[in-house]
């Protein structure tokens, strides 16, 4: 098996023809916090702006402190996994900027010496 991809012969199918059914994707720390919050306050809870209302008598305000721990640990994930995700896409506009450079100092390299 590969670790992407589950595969079985359906009945009535032939070895041949295998259904390949994705794996799941790794949850993100937007989908465990959303997952909390559904199991916490449940899914009809009042949210602002997609956020969870956190006003005096709110369903947030009235969590224990073990609660709390957890949901700021899921906030301080989300906000470092955003960090890694824009670092990931800066150093990938870096690398291309590295290449471009190099295939350019080449390039010049090579006109100079044709024209020694």
């Amino acid at each position: 098996m590969s670790d992407e991809a589950t595969s079985f012969i359906a009945p009535g199918m032939k070895s041949a023809d295998p259904v390949v059914l994705p794996l799941a994707a790794p949850a993100t720390a937007k989908d465990k916090l959303r997952a909390f919050e559904d199991e916490v306050f449940g899914k009809d809870v009042g949210r602002i702006n997609g956020d969870v209302e956190r006003g005096i008598g709110s369903p947030y305000a009235a969590m224990t402190p073990h609660q709390k721990a957890h949901y700021a640990s899921l906030e301080q994930l989300m906000k470092a996994e955003k960090t890694m995700a824009d670092a990931t896409a800066t150093l990938a506009d870096a690398e291309a900027k590295h290449e471009a450079a190099i295939k350019a100092s080449a390039a010049a390299a090579q006109v100079m010496d044709e024209t020694a």
